[in-house]
């Protein structure tokens, strides 16, 4: 299927949809949803991951990586059509999630909000926040991206050292314990932004040569477009206390300088004594400064051992490292398993 093709198929039920939609209706009435129910596969409906509430094997108590992503490959997005009639389960997962309405209109409930969304629409949802979706019509689409939040930060490195409201809603919810509940953009009938999108999907599905760097490097263009055009009017509703700026202005300097900062500079960067940045850090991220300073370091090194030629020991230096030995214990402590293993597997952890 080309690429045009997708633009007209895209609103067509799929099979899961049309059983979906049966089950919606069948849930008008007592006795056929009772009929409907009798007559579904167990084996079947597992077997195609379908969500049926009355069936409690069917439901995992949260969507973890393992139910969109396989563990054996490099994947770290994926991009789907949201199934429409599908039941508005309230649920969390370990992964990032962006929601675009391609077309029509879609209700989220995320933690004690209610969104109506509508054509060009964007919500971005954290990992570990409870949320809902509802679309019961067949002309909404809607597109959903998930992104491993171990890998987000290796995939969007530089992106996320920039300083602008989509990084530093991603580096809260990477690193701090109370992040953000979601963020939403409106980019009403943007065609970049719309084909953006179709493109990503249509590389999903196709899978040809290098698609899942395609969907990397189409969606950063895409988050580009949204920071240029849209950040003004984005909604990111807990972003808006002193602590809250304190935090991503702390965050953004560890990225900044991840291999060569100290404690001490931190603190005289933002004016407080070693002790109280030391403090501010542990109730922030729930990790000291030597261990978020290390994580930084390691995530930085998976990138440059994944996109570049460069030897070990000349990584470990640019991370920040003195010894090479050193660099190598860390970082197998941290992933179980070496820099080169890393490197020959080619995988992202």
């Amino acid at each position: 299927m080309d690429h045009e093709a997708l633009r007209t198929v895209i609103y067509k039920l799929n099979e899961d949809e049309q059983f979906y939609k049966k089950y919606y209706y069948a849930k008008q009435q007592e006795y056929s949803l009772q009929e409907f129910l009798s007559t579904i596969n167990i084996d079947d409906v597992l077997r195609r991951h379908l969500l049926v509430p009355e069936i409690k094997e069917t439901i995992p108590p949260r969507f973890e990586d393992n139910f969109f992503f396989d563990a054996g490959n490099h994947v770290s997005i994926t991009v789907t059509r949201h199934n429409r009639y599908s039941p508005a389960l309230t649920h969390d997962h370990t992964f990032f999630e962006l929601l675009y309405v391609y077309d029509g209109s879609c209700s989220q409930k995320i933690s004690d909000s209610q969104l109506t969304l509508r054509t060009g629409d964007l919500c971005i949802i954290p990992p570990g926040i409870k949320h809902s979706v509802s679309v019961f019509d067949d002309n909404s689409v809607i597109l959903n991206i998930l992104i491993r939040k171990s890998t987000l930060h290796n995939i969007f490195f530089n992106f996320l050292n920039s300083p602008n409201i989509l990084s530093a809603f991603f580096l809260n919810n990477i690193y701090s314990e109370n992040g953000n509940d979601y963020i939403v953009f409106h980019t009403g009938n943007d065609n970049e932004i719309r084909s953006g999108f179709l493109w990503m999907y249509w590389e999903s599905l196709n899978r040809s040569l290098y698609w899942d760097q395609m969907i990397s490097y189409t969606l950063m263009i895409t988050f580009g477009l949204l920071i240029r055009n849209y950040e003004k009017s984005s909604e990111l509703p807990t972003f808006n206390r002193k602590s809250d700026v304190q935090r991503f202005a702390l965050l953004q300097f560890i990225q900044e300088n991840y291999a060569t900062v100290t404690l001490e500079q931190v603190a005289e960067k933002f004016h407080y004594t070693p002790e109280h940045v030391s403090r501010l850090f542990k109730s922030t991220t729930g990790k000291t400064f030597t261990q978020l300073l290390q994580q930084v370091r390691i995530e930085k090194a998976q990138v440059l051992l994944s996109d570049t030629n460069l030897t070990v020991a000349d990584i470990a230096s640019q991370v920040g490292y003195d010894t090479t030995e050193h660099f190598i214990r860390l970082f197998k402590k941290n992933l179980k398993i070496t820099p080169t293993e890393y490197r020959k597997k080619g995988i992202i952890i």
